[in-house]
């Protein structure tokens, strides 16, 4: 059964599972919760994704005028985010930095952990 830690600031789960199944797990999650898997490095532990917050899908794309004739650059786009899967013994953790690949700290981490956590349950 997984359970959220915190960690410096930033959300992390931890899976009382092997690597292998928790890797899995996780890249099947994340293509339920709506992320979109640009690359993945499994030696890494690594998914590369992309995520847009609910509440700014609707501000995400400018129309076709606005792109042409540079109107009000207010738009929130999808930011990418590193989702780590890292073997702990017989456990995995989970982890979600920012797309230099540093711990996510703050709301959008947390978020993504809690919809992490209630897919795997």
């Amino acid at each position: 059964r997984p359970g959220a830690v915190g960690e410096d600031g930033a959300g992390a789960l931890l899976l009382e599972e092997p690597f292998d199944r928790a890797w899995r797990r996780v890249g099947l999650a994340l293509d339920r919760v709506g992320f979109t898997v640009e690359d993945r490095d499994r030696s890494q532990g690594l998914y590369f994704v992309r995520y847009v917050d609910p509440k700014e899908a609707g501000k995400s794309e400018p129309g076709f005028f606005a792109k042409l004739f540079g109107g009000k650059d207010d738009t929130i786009g999808p930011v990418r985010y590193r989702i780590q899967v890292k073997a702990e013994a017989e456990r995995a953790k989970v982890t979600v930095q920012n797309a230099q690949g540093a711990p996510e700290p703050g709301e959008a981490g947390q978020r993504i952990v809690k919809l992490l956590l209630d897919e795997l349950k």
